[in-house]
């Protein structure tokens, strides 16, 4: 016997939702800052902070001091920086945004699937994305909030511009965020929305305009051309290259060293990829949106062949999740 009145309201429930988001990804964040003191000292999180520290120090970034990623990482942790909290500063930044993330991907789980099946998505993602270092200060986190709101902002919201702003955030964070625009590109052509497409790339081409221009604009000429070269065109040399310069380019230095380490990151989510492939392949057929996801998830997965490292699974993770959840879909759960 269903009992109707003991059902939570959607609200009720998005409440409890968050509430239950929040402690999981910030008693996580807490976690790292516990047990990984020195976190923020090694790998990319240390030349992130000392392109920070040029930056608070008055210098030229990408002169002074060059890394190859897009700029607006480095001026996000000036913030910490400049309170002298490099770690918790830091790790409450990369916490705020997974807990977003959360919410953004239980919402499109819940209007797509049903609220249970989008409750669990969330959950799923959290500790997922600790596992693929989503709590090392990294590009990720922030990279792939935007990545999920101009997802939303396109399939709910049907505002291209909107969805083509996230989008170009997304970049100024990651260059693989890139790899978003044909995604969306392509369900605007499911979608037959195809002619609305200018939107869509007007609203990715806004944001890297001002980022990039801010840059050329407070740091002259040479900061300008130089910042788009770390960003973009030094992307030849990133995939030959062990080094970038002075920086190290991480790249696994035999081939078998590379699967090896691409082996022993897909153990860690092999059953979510083996729940994603079965509902893929047994659950037909498949909506636009769900094209959307597979396509998402196979174009982000694909460049662990660039880098085999675990931070790598991030930007694909929601997107395998949705799929998984999409098993358990209530159409009458759905929200107004």
């Amino acid at each position: 016997m269903e009992h109707k009145g003991l059902r939570l309201s959607d609200r009720a429930f998005f409440l409890m939702s968050a509430f239950a988001y929040g402690v999981v990804a910030f008693g996580l964040a807490a976690c790292a800052a516990w047990f990984l003191q020195n976190i923020w000292l090694i790998g990319d999180t240390k030349l992130f902070y000392r392109m920070a520290e040029v930056i608070l120090g008055g210098g030229v970034p990408y002169v002074d001091f060059r890394d190859p990623k897009p700029p607006l990482i480095f001026f996000m942790l000036t913030l910490p920086a400049a309170l002298g909290q490099q770690l918790y500063g830091g790790l409450l930044l990369v916490g705020l945004c997974n807990f977003l993330s959360a919410i953004v991907v239980m919402r499109i789980g819940w209007k797509l699937y049903g609220r249970l099946p989008g409750l669990v998505a969330g959950l799923l993602l959290l500790p997922n994305l600790a596992l693929a270092e989503g709590f090392f200060i990294l590009t990720e986190p922030f990279a792939l909030l935007f990545i999920l709101l101009s997802v939303y902002a396109l399939l709910f919201m049907k505002n291209e511009l909107l969805s083509g702003i996230f989008a170009g955030i997304a970049i100024g964070f990651k260059q693989y965020a890139l790899l978003l625009v044909p995604l969306l590109l392509f369900y605007m052509l499911r979608q037959k929305e195809l002619r609305r497409a200018p939107e869509l790339l007007a609203g990715v081409v806004m944001p890297l305009l001002i980022i990039y221009g801010a840059i050329f604009l407070a740091y002259g000429p040479d900061a300008g051309a130089s910042s788009l070269y770390w960003s973009f065109g030094v992307a030849d040399e990133y995939l030959s290259s062990s080094y970038l310069g002075d920086i190290p380019a991480y790249k696994a230095e035999d081939p078998l060293v590379g699967l090896a380490n691409l082996g022993l990151s897909a153990g860690l989510f092999i059953v979510l990829l083996a729940a994603a492939a079965a509902g893929v392949l047994l659950d037909r057929p498949l909506s636009p949106y769900d094209e959307l996801f597979v396509l998402s998830a196979t174009a982000f997965l694909a460049t662990l062949a660039v880098r085999q490292y675990l931070h790598y699974w991030a930007l694909a993770l929601p997107f395998v999740i949705l799929l998984c959840v999409r098993l358990y879909r209530k159409r009458e759960d759905r929200p107004e």
